[in-house]
């Protein structure tokens, strides 16, 4: 700042710059006084700093989450894409066995209907399930209808024979 009062260039005297290295009050009370609003001043930016830190953590925090999830959902459209494409190829590749089977079937044998075809189809579709869930731990329960199954009573009561339970030695 300029003096306008012109003190020091009456006595010719030119400051080029000032520093207050230290200070002293005249009285007790008022130093104590200035030492508290010091004090409080300090702690109050420290706990601004400290605020500012933590919110630049956090929001570095939400930062790398945010390109986590995009990450994530990123991973997640193309193991859906890849998942979306073999599923159509399998299903084209399955088209083509069932439009070769009934092409097939009706070069050998023209007289049978579309339900009979399929009928056919379907009977071998049946089996490569059986052999596929019979090859692991699975259990397979059918009902009558399903295996076409029926159960009829027979009685071979034969002498000595292991149906009534005891055989009879001569």
């Amino acid at each position: 700042e300029q003096d306008e009062s012109n003190f020091y260039t009456q006595r010719g005297v030119k400051i080029h710059s000032l520093e207050v290295t230290g200070y002293h009050c005249a009285e007790a009370s008022t130093a104590a006084i200035l030492e508290q609003i010091i004090q409080e001043t300090t702690n109050r930016m420290n706990r601004l700093q400290q605020q500012e830190s933590e919110n630049e953590v956090q929001l570095r925090e939400i930062r790398g989450d945010i390109e986590e999830e995009k990450a994530r959902g990123e991973l997640i459209k193309i193991q859906t894409d890849n998942s979306n494409a073999v599923s159509k190829m399998e299903g084209m590749a399955e088209a083509e066995r069932v439009k070769s089977f009934l092409d097939h079937l009706s070069k050998d044998i023209p007289d049978l209907s579309m339900k009979e075809k399929i009928s056919m189809w379907n009977t071998l579709r049946k089996e490569d399930a059986l052999k596929a869930v019979s090859k692991g731990n699975a259990k397979l329960f059918f009902t009558p209808r399903d295996v076409n199954l029926s159960i009829e009573n027979h009685d071979h009561s034969h002498e000595g024979s292991w149906v009534d339970g005891a055989e009879k030695s001569n």
